[in-house]
């Protein structure tokens, strides 16, 4: 009976979310509760709920003080390198900017924490996909399906809970597993050009025009280079002079004077976007706001400025949350904070909390400062704590029912019994279901010890158990038990049903990329 209720709890959830019935929220809070009351434990759902609460509280803390945190180093400019760097690589071409995406968020995501990839990734490229009318769900897609390949980092979780589970040591596990998830990456890589390419064909090659300018004039000079980089939401741009904001245009160029629109003040203000006529959007990629679909797109002035851009806006080189000659202090902080966080010196939670409050001192000692840079960062810490603590409520009654123990007891008896030489195999399925609808505590810690005995009576060891249970995590980041995934959704302005629609199936192919790497390599 139970099993039942999981199983129809969970789909329930799904589909109202993916036919935005309910928000999240709502979702993650009033399903379960009525699944309760249906199994006869009403009564405990107090119990339950405060159980849940009480285990991802910390986790809450974490990304609360993370996203302050890493919104901090991002206003006073920490990652600017970087982006500047991704970003002249991108240029205005479709293929790049996507690949140019999972390349970021993997770089990112080898700190470990997917909720500070996200941050970055989205905050770097989202102005560029909204300025070239490019689908935002590509942009989260990709970055879900890096950042999911590369959550199998020793310090990222899955790798340290598989070898606290079953005893191993977490070197043994993941290091032997470096060329299957390599594959994964490239895999992921590749599928960012094919996506890239679609977006190429729908929305046509841009050509930013400043780029453009730069070229005729090779002695311009790029101390006001734009950097498309956000953080916070707006009123974050500089107050020394008007921010100066790339034009672009198609391929073709048509009746445009590079030098002139570079230089102008109409042009400086407008950032005009020419998707090519007659192109109809693909079935699969929700075209962004910005992307006329008729055929008289060309004249189209759908794609706003900057500052309409959802609250992120281009930010210039002399915006005054800059701190250049706080550079190495704040990069040497952020080294310090992610090695703390590899050895464990304190939980995570504590070392985010106080490299927060350091960062805010040191950067903005003034009062007024530090209230309006808490300010910009507090709608994403509000919807995120919000997510986390809903989503509490979800695995509380999953795991207080005994939901989750009986889907799992259901899952590994219906495995076949010639199936038990190729445990590592079936525990690299299940592991795409079952972290994608259960917390990687619940899998890790309560279903791979029970998949491990199972192969132990066939001879199967329980390293390459371990190894085959990380293959999921591509699919997992993409899970709305995932409070990181809030912030990806959030930051980008996509809803959680449009994101989970696209991305699900990519995320589901990765991991079986991997995982079929592994076998061929014998790693599995």
């Amino acid at each position: 009976m139970l099993t039942i209720l999981g199983f129809a709890m969970i789909a329930t959830f799904l589909v109202l979310i993916m036919m935005k019935k309910m928000s999240p929220i709502a979702a993650l809070v009033l399903i379960p509760a009525l699944f309760c009351v249906f199994a006869g434990q009403g009564a405990q759902l107090g119990d339950y709920v405060i159980e849940g609460v009480g285990k991802l509280a910390p986790t809450a803390a974490m990304l609360m003080f993370a996203i302050v945190y890493f919104g901090l180093m991002i206003d006073v400019g920490l990652f600017d390198p970087i982006v500047r760097g991704i970003l002249r690589f991108c240029k205005a071409d479709p293929v790049r900017v996507v690949v140019g995406t999972a390349v970021l968020a993997a770089i990112v995501s080898l700190d470990g924490d997917g909720s500070t990839t996200f941050m970055i990734t989205v905050s770097a490229m989202y102005p560029l996909y909204k300025r070239l009318g490019l689908s935002l769900v590509v942009m989260t897609g990709v970055a879900a399906t890096a950042n999911g390949v590369m959550n199998t980092l020793p310090w990222g979780g899955p790798t340290a809970r598989a070898a606290t589970a079953l005893k191993l040591d977490a070197a043994d596990i993941f290091v032997p597993m470096i060329p299957a998830l390599a594959v994964g990456l490239l895999f992921v890589f590749g599928l960012a050009y094919v996506l890239g390419l679609r977006e190429r064909k729908r929305v046509g090659t841009l050509v930013i025009l400043e780029d453009r300018a730069i070229a005729a004039d090779p002695a311009a000079t790029t101390a006001d280079e734009q950097v498309l980089v956000a953080a916070g939401g707006p009123g974050t741009t500089g107050t020394s002079g008007t921010t100066q904001t790339s034009g672009a245009t198609k391929s073709s160029g048509a009746g445009s004077d590079p030098g002139s629109a570079a230089t102008s003040d109409d042009a400086a203000a407008s950032d005009d976007v020419a998707p090519s006529d007659d192109v109809a959007p693909s079935d699969d990629v929700a075209p962004s706001d910005d992307v006329a679909s008729s055929g008289d797109a060309g004249g189209s002035d759908d794609a706003g400025p900057a500052a309409d851009d959802d609250g992120f806006q281009g930010l210039d080189p002399h915006r005054v949350t800059l701190r250049p000659r706080l550079y190495w202090f704040n990069a040497g902080l952020t080294l310090v904070l992610l090695t703390a966080m590899i050895m464990e010196l304190l939980p995570i939670p504590v070392l985010f909390l106080l490299g927060a409050a350091l960062a805010l001192t040191v950067n903005f000692p003034k009062m007024n400062e530090q209230k309006a840079r808490i300010a910009a960062h507090s709608e994403n810490v509000l919807n995120v704590a919000g997510m986390v603590f809903a989503a509490a409520v979800f695995t509380g009654v999953l795991t207080g029912t005994g939901m989750v123990k009986d889907m799992a007891d259901w899952l590994v008896g219906a495995i076949p019994e010639g199936m038990g030489p190729h445990m590592a195999l079936v525990t690299g399925l299940l592991s795409l279901p079952l972290t994608y609808f259960m917390s990687n505590d619940g899998f890790y810690f309560g279903v791979l010890p029970v998949l491990a005995e199972a192969g132990a009576a066939h001879g199967v060891s329980s390293l390459e158990i371990a190894r085959a249970s990380l293959v999921g995590q591509a699919l997992h980041m993409s899970s709305p038990l995932v409070p990181a995934v809030y912030v990806l959704v959030g930051m980008a302005k996509v809803e959680f049903g449009d994101h989970t629609r696209f991305t699900v199936k990519w995320a589901a192919l990765t991991s079986l990329v991997v995982l079929g790497a592994g076998m061929l390599f014998g790693i599995i």
